[in-house]
């Protein structure tokens, strides 16, 4: 787990998150002091969101047509240097504002995400991604709530610059100087697999509605900053920590938790209303929605895996996410009065997406697996035991694991494998390949 590459990439996770959210919190505080607080909800929520978004589709548009994205992610990043610095370089609200926006659009949380994920499907083995990325994205919100721990006059000015710099070009000589991302001629995708990614694009969708109704559109005005940003961030970390553990050893358990991770959202907003403490609701509602961040993140850049062409996918996710936070806004104001209206709406929406994720992703996407293992066992007259084993060694499973399932010593399954390998002529990562191409 903590090879050199890994904890390579754990580094740059974790500095680009916590520059990134950082100066979201800066910039925020910071704004203000110049106007009203629906001033700026308006700007970093609405259109600071549509910004990160934008800026993941400016990425993959960009890759698809097969431009140098390296030496564009350099310029990006080096243009959010500058747009960083000419925020704190004016006093009026609306240049202010839009050097926010070019932050989020440039920067890690926009363009830069694109790449960061990217870098990330194409360099990680998968069963080390979901870890690489928690443990990155975890440290990067410890720095966060570190920064919350300095005074305002800090955190919430110019002064923040001197932490922010330096680390916004580290990150910049890391990725450039130690990552590689290869570019490979755009292919045409096949119905089938458009139609796959079709299914969890609405399945993520579904889930971001979902995680902005029942998170940031209550938290927008209750709150405080040192809760927000602070104390919540740890338990962010904490959630990132074991969904990344689930999600490389236990998918299945782990895609349970991140169904039942919005019940908890939608327990929480009953709780707000019942008068609990914001910042312990906020706490419990980050530390499980943390399941969703994983799954948003790992569905679409474990894509890289089976279509190595399909590397500009893999923050799209989060771009969802981006969209629906950054339009729920508008139905802020409503949203919040009403909260039982808000209960049934969520209500509604867990239910779908439910439907959706066992209709139309889980229960679909495993059988066709089977489907295509037993294809691979017919062709290269693999017997029965094999058959079994050559459907949990594609899902990740260790021969431990493996063993366990099947009741029989480790030593069976080795053998097993061994004859699966010599039989087929294919590796693990063969064999995994060529049942998604069937799958899809």
């Amino acid at each position: 787990m903590f090879s050199k590459n890994n904890l390579k990439y754990i580094l740059i996770l974790a500095i680009g998150f916590f520059w990134c959210s950082s100066l979201y919190l800066t910039q925020e505080q910071h704004l203000t002091n110049y106007a009203s607080v629906e001033f700026v909800n308006i700007v970093e929520l609405l259109f600071g969101s549509l910004s990160m978004a934008l800026g993941i589709l400016t990425f993959g548009l960009l890759y698809r047509k097969n431009k140098n994205v390296k030496n564009i992610f350099i310029i990006f990043m080096l243009l959010s240097l500058v747009s960083m610095i000419s925020f704190f370089a004016t006093e009026n609200k609306y240049f202010m504002s839009v050097c926010l926006c070019l932050s989020c659009f440039f920067g890690t949380a926009g363009f830069g995400a694109g790449y960061h994920f990217s870098l990330l499907g194409s360099n990680v083995e998968k069963e080390y991604r979901g870890r690489v990325f928690a443990i990155g994205y975890g440290l990067g919100s410890i720095g966060t709530y570190l920064m919350i721990l300095f005074p305002e006059s800090f955190y919430s000015s110019i002064k923040a610059l001197i932490i922010y710099v330096p680390m916004l070009l580290l990150n910049l000589y890391l990725v450039i100087n130690k990552t590689n991302l290869i570019q490979v001629k755009e292919e045409k995708q096949t119905s089938s697999f458009r139609n796959y990614f079709i299914r969890i694009s609405i399945i993520v969708l579904a889930m971001s509605l979902l995680s902005a109704l029942s998170t940031d559109v209550i938290a927008i005005n209750t709150i405080d900053i040192a809760g927000g940003y602070g104390a919540t961030r740890l338990y962010y970390c904490l959630g990132l920590l074991v969904a990344g553990f689930l999600v490389d050893k236990k998918n299945s358990l782990f895609e349970i938790l991140t169904i039942a991770s919005f019940v908890v959202s939608l327990l929480s907003i009953i709780l707000l209303k019942e008068g609990y403490s914001i910042n312990l609701i906020a706490g419990l509602s980050y530390s499980f929605v943390a399941f969703f961040v994983l799954f948003r993140t790992m569905t679409f850049v474990n894509l890289v895996d089976n279509k190595k062409n399909m590397v500009w996918v893999a923050a799209f996710g989060l771009m969802y996410s981006r969209i629906m936070e950054g339009l729920m806004v508008l139905f802020e104001d409503k949203l919040i009065e009403h909260y039982t209206l808000l209960v049934v709406v969520i209500t509604f929406f867990l239910s779908l997406v439910i439907v959706l994720y066992f209709l139309l992703y889980f229960q679909s996407n495993k059988m066709s697996e089977n489907d295509a293992v037993k294809n691979i066992a017919v062709k290269y007259k693999l017997g029965t035991q094999e058959e079994k084993v050559l459907n949990l060694l594609i899902q990740g499973l260790s021969n431990q694991e493996i063993a366990d399932e099947l009741f029989v010593s480790v030593n069976t399954i080795r053998n097993h494998v061994a004859n699966i390998y010599k039989k087929t002529g294919m590796k693990k990562k063969e064999l995994k390949e060529k049942c998604f191409y069937k799958t899809n």
